[in-house]
């Protein structure tokens, strides 16, 4: 049977409230959500059903006919296992509450009552001190990784005692959250029932993975500015919105979502943003991606893995530093909540949040709030440590605080709390700064992509292992039309190479070119020795971008040499060739040439472009070899569409 939606009279809601505060409800979940273009949270949504322990999401969508909210899936962080990527298997269970009953309840129906459900909080701290975080921070931050652009978000746990916790606690707990935190993405409550309950409680700033009008939805945000207990000032603001190290998380987060997303959507993806999400004590930018949805809403769910928010980039080299700096299982903490569903006309709906900014309460009301920062190569051990304090303090302050009486919080005003505000006084610079960041995006992702030219020859692209390709692969469809893709390591490879006459792509990935140790390296070597000995007269070109690009320059720039990038941040402005390009490099080496490499293309090798100190090895261009050191497909490239149609040409 299909859930029954109820619009909650004023008798209707009193019933129900006995329910979810009685001795022993059955599963249910309440939820207010925030919907993009509304003014601000909808009503509170309530849930009844049966909850069961599921291996998989095959299965859970909503069946031909129904309408609304069919059920709502619990995703433990060891999910990812199932793609292959580290993780420590902590038994927590992949969850599904079939949903047989939704209401919708007024607000003020939660908000109104009284504190008439006692709360008590013993032993509250975290499990380790600032010292041990800081160390963290510190041996992430100098690792190889993180200076070949690494970021990954390293969590630590707060822990508390709730004695006497029943569900009925949990409801204030939601009620609380609801006054305090009207800035959220997803306010939650879900409570599994059973013997050995488990029960969520959150306030999560950041959705998912959505489907909404045919359109599949992403929202990656990054950045965190720590607004003082007197509200934001103007000035730290705008000081935030325009650091270059958050400004540069961000795009790392969007590049990340946007080789999901591309796995996800047809043509027309396109980024909205940044903009502002306000919550009671802190400011984040996040952006919105997009493209229309080819995909069942599970499969979607499926594949779209977590939010690399809450686990970094890139994605495995990240889940490999949790599984190395965190010493036990997330839960759920990491993972997702997703509502599956049919909206009016029948078509599939998903919305979908992370679960941070939640405690994790077991049935003898142990409970556990996870927070963690996003650490890369220029992260300050001591600002992120703070970090981790805000979060969990903001958390727990709207947990542990009983709220303002209805009257005092209307003499509050609206203006506070409410998502995306700007901060007192500053409204029209913040968004100047915001104009202005989104105009430094790339166009390419901005306006949707661009026409294929109609070139002969389908694009091969060579996967060089260690990276999700598919924002590439939408590029080169976009610029060129439809590639195929092959893997480094697959045994005809080789062949495949050797007698394609259409273009040659050469992708990025992590890793030292001239690594002696590596067989991973020695294959791609190899490789591309033969592309540049043996590519036939008359073929198009070999190309490479990242990795692809010092591969194929150490085998066609005889002075070419292997050295360390220097730390000048992700996006630079260069000059390719006459054509002056802000561009993404996020490998953690750089080439080098001789002074020979300054002088004019000798017969038969590329002609080469120099970085400013007349060295660094930028790009290079020949009839059979080409390549660019920088990432043509990130959102921080200005013209990386045209740069790669220049390679493939």
């Amino acid at each position: 049977m299909g859930p029954t939606d109820f619009d909650v009279t004023e008798g209707s809601g009193t019933r129900l409230l006995e329910r979810l505060y009685g001795a022993a409800p059955p599963p249910f979940a309440l939820l207010r959500r925030h919907h993009a273009g509304a003014p601000g949270p909808g009503p509170v949504e309530v849930f009844f059903g049966e909850m069961e322990t599921v291996r998989s999401l095959e299965g859970i969508g909503a069946p031909d006919g129904a309408r609304g909210p069919h059920a709502l899936a619990l995703l433990p962080f060891r999910q990812v296992a199932e793609h292959g990527l580290r993780c420590h298997d902590d038994g927590t269970p992949l969850r599904v509450l079939r949903i047989s009953e939704h209401h919708l309840l007024p607000e003020q129906a939660l908000t109104g009552r009284g504190g008439d459900e006692p709360v008590r909080w013993q032993d509250v701290g975290f499990t380790t001190d600032d010292a041990h975080y800081e160390r963290l921070v510190r041996e992430v931050a100098t690792s190889d990784a993180a200076r070949g652009g690494l970021n990954v978000l390293i969590r630590r746990d707060c822990t508390a005692r709730l004695p006497g916790f029943r569900p009925a606690v949990a409801v204030e707990l939601f009620r609380r959250l609801l006054t305090a935190e009207s800035g959220a993405y997803w306010t939650f409550l879900v409570h599994t029932g059973g013997e050995r309950p488990t029960t969520l409680v959150g306030a999560t700033p950041q959705g998912h993975v959505s489907i909404e009008n045919r359109r599949v939805v992403m929202n990656p945000l990054c950045g965190t500015y720590r607004c003082p207990p007197h509200g934001p000032r103007a000035g730290e603001v705008l000081a935030f919105l325009a650091d270059r190290k958050e400004s540069e998380e961000l795009a790392t987060t969007v590049d990340a979502e946007l080789s999901v997303l591309c796995g996800l959507a047809g043509p027309d993806v396109r980024v909205e943003g940044p903009f502002l999400r306000r919550m009671a004590h802190l400011l984040h930018t996040q952006c919105r991606i997009s493209g229309p949805a080819v995909l069942s809403a599970p499969e979607t769910l499926s594949r779209a893995l977590f939010a690399s928010t809450t686990v970094g980039s890139p994605y495995a080299e990240a889940c490999r530093a949790i599984h190395r700096h965190e010493t036990t299982g997330r839960g759920y903490y990491g993972g997702l909540l997703a509502l599956l569903g049919r909206d009016a006309r029948g078509d599939e709906e998903l919305d979908s949040a992370a679960v941070i900014r939640t405690l994790d309460i077991d049935h003898l009301g142990r409970a556990r709030l996870s927070v963690g920062a996003t650490i890369g190569s220029r992260s300050s051990p001591e600002s992120e440590a703070a970090e981790t304090r805000t979060k969990g303090r903001a958390v727990l302050t709207a947990l542990t605080t009983e709220p303002a009486p209805p009257a005092s919080r209307r003499r509050r005003g609206s203006g506070g709390t409410e998502p995306g505000a700007a901060a007192p006084g500053s409204d029209g610079s913040v968004r100047e700064i915001l104009v202005r960041r989104h105009a430094e995006f790339s166009s390419f992702w901005t306006s949707g992509g661009s026409a294929p030219t109609g070139r002969a020859g389908r694009v091969l692209v060579l996967d060089t292992g260690g990276e999700d390709l598919a924002a590439l692969v939408h590029m080169v469809a976009s610029v060129h039309g439809p590639p195929e893709v092959v893997r480094y390591d697959d045994p005809d490879t080789g062949d495949t190479l050797s007698r394609h006459r259409g273009p040659v792509l050469l992708a990025s990935g992590p890793g030292r070119p001239d690594a002696p140790g590596s067989p991973r390296m020695a294959v791609l070597r190899q490789m591309c020795a033969s592309l540049v000995r043996e590519r036939l007269p008359g073929a198009a070109p070999v190309a490479g971008v990242g990795l692809g690009f010092q591969l194929l320059a150490l085998a066609a720039v005889p002075d070419a040499r292997v050295t360390a990038r220097a730390g000048t941040g992700l996006g630079r402005e260069v000059e390719v060739f006459g054509r002056p390009v802000t561009a993404a490099f996020r490998n953690t080496y750089a080439l080098t040439t001789g002074p020979a490499g300054a002088a004019p293309a000798r017969r038969g090798l590329p002609a080469l472009c120099l970085g400013p100190d007349g060295r660094e090895l930028i790009a290079m261009h020949g009839r059979a070899v080409r390549g660019v050191q920088f990432r043509p497909e990130s959102v921080m490239t200005t013209d990386g569409a045209e740069v790669l149609r220049s390679l493939l040409g």
